[in-house]
């Protein structure tokens, strides 16, 4: 047995605000009791941006804003989503550039394809720790090409049908079922890249940005099957983000696939500015689409998407002994707040992840005892 570490985790983090050092403020306690600190950088930080012409909302903002990001204590930042590249390549390597100048370590993104599926390796408490990061969801020209900046894209198949009835049959015009399967030879890149990290490397953490955004607890093929594959390949802790609203846990094989994270501190200002015409237009794709919300002019989605967390993974030297969540709740001023459990809003969340762990045949039960849900408390005072 080793010496006892944690894994910290959460979503996308993203500052835009007038004053970004107070985003992180009410975190920085459960922070600074995390030994190792992942989230994922949605946006990019640049002064001169260039926009992608396949850019959609543009999460851009200037290099300042990213310095309570760094001070927070983050050692880890998956660039590899479908924003990275709204400021174009330019600034695309401009942003990775200053937080390794800065002593984070990016992941998912690169100067070119190469570097882009790059894992970063630390070490923590004689543990050796890698990270590999890719996205599934992005615009087209954002992937990392041979001699072009970009993500580590991991491409998925989108098949869709119409179900047949009991005698063969069809009824046109009824809704199709959709399937959705990685492409085989980025399976064998991402089997590969694990197994070669795990060659030198005591625990491999592997990320994914992915799934879609407009449903709550669902669970696309292509998210469970890349998520077994990933632990069958030998990494010991999966994380999952896009959706901007929570997905459930699962432990598989006795390793956590936190197949979404949510939000943290994200940032998007300007909806308010939107047209009506096209706020009705999204609104036609249900409640869980971008739309201004009163009284959060910072976070325009759906309710359910307040409730985040931070994903805790506790480890004995090289083996993970247990796997949690601390769970938050973002604020009027887009602060992510950490909740007691025996709060009413702790148990909020706590039911609510329960709930869509189920909703989406997922096993895994939530209880103290095995930190599947963190305490605070307990965190803070370590």
């Amino acid at each position: 047995m080793g010496e006892r570490w944690l894994l910290g985790a959460v979503g996308d983090v993203f500052l835009n605000r007038p004053d970004p050092s107070e985003a992180l403020r009410e975190v920085l306690p459960v922070f600074r009791a995390i030994d190792l600190l992942f989230g994922n950088c949605e946006g990019v930080f640049t002064s001169t941006p260039h926009y992608a012409p396949t850019a959609g909302f543009r999460i851009v903002a200037k290099p300042e804003n990213a310095i309570p990001i760094v001070e927070a204590g983050f050692d880890v930042l998956s660039a590899a989503n479908n924003h990275t590249v709204d400021a174009g390549h330019d600034s695309l390597v401009e942003m990775l550039a200053m937080f390794r100048a800065s002593g984070v370590a990016v992941v998912g993104a690169g100067k070119d394809l190469e570097e882009a599926r790059q894992g970063a390796t630390t070490t923590i408490k004689q543990s050796r720790v890698t990270f590999l990061a890719y996205s599934s969801v992005y615009q087209a020209g954002y992937e990392a090409r041979p001699t072009a900046p970009g993500i580590a894209a991991l491409r998925v198949h989108t098949h869709y049908y119409v179900p047949g009835d009991g005698y063969a049959r069809v009824e046109p015009g009824c809704a199709p079922h959709i399937v959705t399967f990685p492409y085989p030879e980025d399976e064998t890149i991402l089997v590969g890249a694990i197994e070669a990290a795990k060659s030198h490397s005591d625990t491999v953490v592997v990320s994914f940005h992915w799934g879609e955004s407009t449903k709550p607890a669902s669970l696309t093929d292509y998210e469970k099957r890349l998520g077994h594959l990933a632990i069958d390949a030998g990494a010991d802790v999966v994380l999952g983000h896009h959706h901007h609203i929570l997905r459930g846990i699962e432990l598989y094989r006795d390793k956590p696939i936190f197949y979404g994270l949510g939000h943290f501190a994200f940032d998007m200002p300007g909806a308010e500015l939107f047209s009506a015409a096209q706020i009705r237009k999204w609104r036609q794709f249900g409640e869980y689409v971008i739309y201004p919300r009163e009284g959060y002019p910072l976070l325009p989605f759906h309710p359910d998407t307040r409730m985040t967390m931070i994903g805790i993974c506790e480890f004995d030297g090289r083996s993970i002994s247990r796997a949690g969540m601390v769970p938050c709740l973002i604020n009027t001023r887009n602060q992510p707040v950490p909740l007691p459990l025996d709060s009413a809003e702790g148990q909020r969340v706590t039911q609510y992840m329960q709930t869509i762990t189920a909703d989406a045949g997922l096993t895994t039960r939530f209880h103290r005892d095995g930190l599947l849900v963190g305490d605070v408390e307990a965190l803070v005072a370590r």
